[in-house]
């Protein structure tokens, strides 16, 4: 037998992925199949719970069959899987009966509403999560408010109702459980407790009977049937995906950030043991439970990364992504030109969704390659902005950022994202197979591969570096011009259309 390997389902919300690690944390095989998203009018997002099942056994299958191949041992399967987003299928059949309603759903947002300050408040203070149409409690309740059957039937132990983590591994294994991250993640959960926020599923009238257990990240979540993916493999390390991207970056110790440049930023910072309510709008969520104890994490985002770099070449501003650094390079550092990137508002730590793009300090030597580099240097404030809200909430100052994700290939954003928070930030090697490694390394953990964390942690390839190279009194200024041009932004739509 070759190197004992730990094979990750690696589950999004447009692909789903199955990747084979090897004891070194190297990628050995991966395949991945493309999943349906259907976007509607009235700001329904649903999928395809079949086609979910079915796509990601089919890849852990080839990648299964390829190791057999090999004369490759799996010792186990782990799981990272998109967060919020909610299936309702048959107990008895296993087939589902509706469709999966996306995290990217807005069906629910008047419901938001009507619930009010009081219901807004106490979520944040029992979930940690900001009360939003991304809640599987409401995505539950749109449903069978819409269908007195499905009623009937939640009511009568008839339907089993859950996170796609929940739905994988009913179809793989049987058990009916869910991991503490995903669960933490739903809008549903007690955030200390690790159990079903009782209270506000009654206010929904959602049964709680529907609902999974909660376990641990690390627990028994039973073996695959062979018959699904063509090998018999205990599975374990099952979580949120962000969560596990965090845990994939070693990001183990209070006051760890991962970033992830994608459309927008996700960004995730380690607190430790103890949750709060965080202010700002931001969210505080189970990170994982591992070994007996709970870590949380502090999340927030910015809705403008890649985004924004394709609206500069739908301007015809910039001609390709892969230009950017060279692009950038060519503009002048001392333009005085800011650009605020709020192309579709402000998430944490301004809320504000009158917002809009603004670009103030034009003057008759502005240049095209200025823009650009002035967009690059927005975004990296809007990151900033987005860390500095967690860090007062958290009271720890982040050491080193750890970026991934297809952004994250820039130099220039990041070493402006250095400058600016005046602290290390490391690109990622294999960025895109970051998410999947925490989940490897947590398995693997399980099952002896890796000894610890750190002993996992320090298999991977080493990043790179990228240190500060502003000093504390030149981002002083830019920062205080950022804040000056965010003043003046926010609101703007409110103020054209009264």
């Amino acid at each position: 037998m070759g190197t004992t390997h730990v094979l990750v389902l690696d589950e999004g919300t447009t692909s789903t992925r199955a990747v084979l690690f090897d004891d070194r944390s190297r990628v050995v095989a991966s395949v991945a199949e493309p999943l349906t998203i259907t976007t509607h009018p009235d700001g329904r997002v649903e999928q395809d719970a079949t086609e979910i099942w079915e796509k990601s056994a089919s890849v852990l299958r080839q990648v299964a069959e390829r190791a057999n191949a090999d004369g490759l041992e799996i010792a186990a399967l782990g799981m990272a899987i998109q967060r919020t987003t909610t299936v309702l299928w048959d107990r008895a059949t296993g087939e589902p009966v509706a469709p999966v309603i996306s995290w990217q759903d807005t069906r629910a947002a008047d419901t938001v509403t009507e619930l009010g300050e009081d219901w807004a408040r106490r979520s944040a203070e029992v979930t940690g999560l900001v009360l939003g149409s991304a809640n599987c409690g409401l995505h539950l309740q749109s449903l069978l408010d819409a269908d007195p059957e499905l009623r009937h039937r939640a009511e009568a132990g008839e339907l089993l109702a859950g996170t796609v983590d929940a739905w994988i591994t009913w179809n793989l294994t049987g058990q009916f459980v869910t991991s503490s991250s995903n669960a933490g993640s739903s809008g549903m959960a007690d955030m200390r407790a690790g159990a079903w926020w009782e209270e506000f599923l009654d206010e929904l009238d959602v049964p709680v009977s529907l609902l999974p257990a909660i376990v641990a990240e690390d627990a028994d979540y039973g073996r695959t049937r062979t018959e699904a993916i063509g090998a018999d493999l205990p599975v374990t390390g099952v979580f949120g995906d962000q969560q596990s991207a965090l845990f994939g970056q070693g990001g183990f110790t209070a006051g760890s950030v991962k970033c992830t440049h994608g459309t927008g930023s996700f960004i995730d910072f380690n607190i430790g043991s103890t949750p709060i309510v965080p202010s700002s709008g931001l969210d505080c969520r189970i990170a994982w439970t591992t070994g007996g104890t709970t870590t949380y994490l502090i999340e927030g985002g910015s809705f403008v990364t890649g985004s924004g770099i394709d609206w500069l070449i739908s301007l015809g501003l910039l001609d390709e992504a892969a230009s950017l650094d060279a692009t950038y390079a060519k503009g002048n550092p001392d333009s005085g030109l800011v650009c605020v990137p709020a192309l579709a508002g402000f998430t944490a730590p301004h809320w504000d969704g009158n917002a809009r793009g603004l670009m103030i300090g034009f003057h008759r030597g502005t240049t095209t390659d200025d823009v650009v580099r002035a967009t690059v240097d927005g975004i990296a404030h809007t990151v900033t902005d987005v860390l500095a809200a967690m860090a007062e909430s958290a009271g720890v100052a982040p050491q080193v950022i750890n970026a991934d994700g297809g952004l994250s290939r820039s130099n220039t954003l990041l070493q402006a994202q250095s400058d600016l928070m005046q602290i290390p930030v490391v690109r990622a090697a294999q960025a895109e197979f970051i998410t999947a490694r925490g989940a490897a390394w947590c398995a693997g953990i399980v099952h002896g591969i890796w000894a610890s964390p750190e002993a996992a942690s320090a298999t991977q390839e080493a990043g790179e570096t990228l240190v500060p190279t502003a000093s504390p009194e030149a981002t002083d200024l830019v920062r205080t011009a950022w804040q000056d041009a965010v003043s003046r932004d926010l609101g703007w739509r409110r103020t054209v259309l009264s």
